[in-house]
């Protein structure tokens, strides 16, 4: 399987309700693999600070960006050759469509926050769901890049990384690469 360019639009970030749940979502798309986060909507520094302090400590080169306009970035990203991925539970199943998406090397997920207008499933190349029940963006997320990838990004080292976890049946091992 080819390696894949995968960037995250969280759409409809909302400061103060969406705090939490947006940093999980760059925590997230950081974990398993995607290159990047653009969150929609006005900077927060908070989220930006935390999640470069996991990558400097974590590693790995991955950015949080801040743009006014979803739609000036699908249109950026459309223009760059990416395919726009809008994952919502009303699309095709994922599990039927991987291996098309697979293909086309460049995607741009986009996950929601608040109610999505029409012009998103509109101007998405792809509406792709992980289910057909409610759930979290979070979740979808998860199981979209894992699936992308092909589990690949769960035994990924990240370069640069100042703390490393030994895995152990019980209890913790950490270690800080000096």
């Amino acid at each position: 399987m080819a390696a894949l360019t995968i960037d995250v639009l969280r759409y409809g970030h909302r400061d103060v309700r969406d705090y939490r749940v947006t940093t999980h979502c760059c925590l997230v798309a950081r974990a398993l693999g995607a290159r990047k986060i653009i969150i929609e909507g006005t900077p927060d520094r908070g989220i930006k600070e935390s999640v470069d302090g996991v990558t400097k400590r974590w590693g790995g080169g991955f950015k949080v960006e801040f743009m006014e306009s979803w739609r000036s970035a699908v249109r950026k990203y459309k223009k760059a050759g990416f395919f726009i991925v809008h994952l919502t539970m009303y699309g095709l199943p994922i599990e039927k469509e991987t291996k098309k998406l697979r293909k086309k090397g460049k995607i741009l997920l986009i996950i929601g926050s608040q109610k999505v207008e029409c012009d998103v499933y509109r101007l998405s190349d792809a509406n792709i769901s992980v289910t057909q029940q409610p759930h979290s963006e979070i979740g979808a997320l998860a199981v979209a890049l894992d699936g992308l990838q092909g589990g690949k990004e769960l035994a990924k080292r990240f370069k640069g990384a100042k703390i490393r976890i030994t895995p152990q049946p019980h209890g913790k091992k950490v270690l800080n690469a000096r």
